[in-house]
């Protein structure tokens, strides 16, 4: 039970982390791309913005990492549900940015 409780914790917790992440991170670029076709400076935003999401992503880790002792459950099974919300919710972004695009070129 134990190890159930503290998955479930780590997917809500790299859930909403990877959700914000995506949205405070990538959403505006995603934008403004979606209005103008990228340029010359499309490239390095979108390293600098992959760096700023891979840091967070291991600050996030991290905080789990620390914080295993602490909760009242599994910390390494909330450390490995928080690992797997983070990648699932990139891939979130990358279906939502397919689906974009597929329908900015029906139109």
């Amino acid at each position: 039970m134990s190890y159930g409780l503290g998955a479930i914790a780590g997917l809500i917790f790299g859930g909403i982390i990877g959700q914000l992440k995506n949205l405070f991170i990538w959403q505006s670029y995603l934008r403004k791309r979606g209005a103008k076709d990228a340029g010359p400076d499309s490239a390095g935003s979108v390293y600098g913005r992959a760096m700023v999401s891979y840091f967070v992503n291991i600050l996030t880790l991290a905080a789990a990492f620390f914080c295993r002792n602490m909760v009242p459950f599994s910390g390494i099974a909330f450390l490995i549900g928080t690992a797997v919300a983070l990648t699932i919710m990139n891939k979130v972004l990358a279906i939502q940015q397919k689906r974009a695009e597929d329908r900015r070129k029906e139109v």
